[in-house]
């Protein structure tokens, strides 16, 4: 399991460093967080790929995690901004889809909270 970290409203925050495949990395939710935005970014040459936001009660739950949304793809040099709204514990980005081509890392997923 990737390590835990703790965010703070407006603070950047890596889920996600990945060349092909993993979980990411658990970030803690503070509860006055309402407001939610991840940035993914798949490096140039990327061909295919997906990243699914997901949820748990606990930083540690060892079964399978609340998908928020759908999986997002990741494209070619290029960025996508998913915003999200509710209270949430713990947050990661999973690649659901294993990503192909581009240079590692291959995607990027960053959280920022309001």
């Amino acid at each position: 399991m990737a390590i835990t970290k703790s965010t703070t409203r407006g603070v950047n925050t890596t889920l996600q460093l990945a060349q092909t495949t993993g979980n990411g990395t658990v970030v803690a939710i503070p509860d006055s967080l309402r407001h939610h935005t991840l940035y993914i970014k798949g490096a140039s040459g990327v061909t295919a790929g997906a990243i699914q936001p997901e949820t748990a009660d606990s930083y540690d739950y060892a079964g399978t995690w609340a998908p928020i949304g759908s999986p997002v793809s990741v494209g070619n040099n290029t960025e996508v901004i998913v915003q999200f709204e509710g209270v949430y514990k713990f947050f990661r980005a999973r690649i659901s889809t294993t990503v192909s081509g581009g240079a590692s890392p291959s995607v990027t997923v960053t959280y920022v909270g309001s």
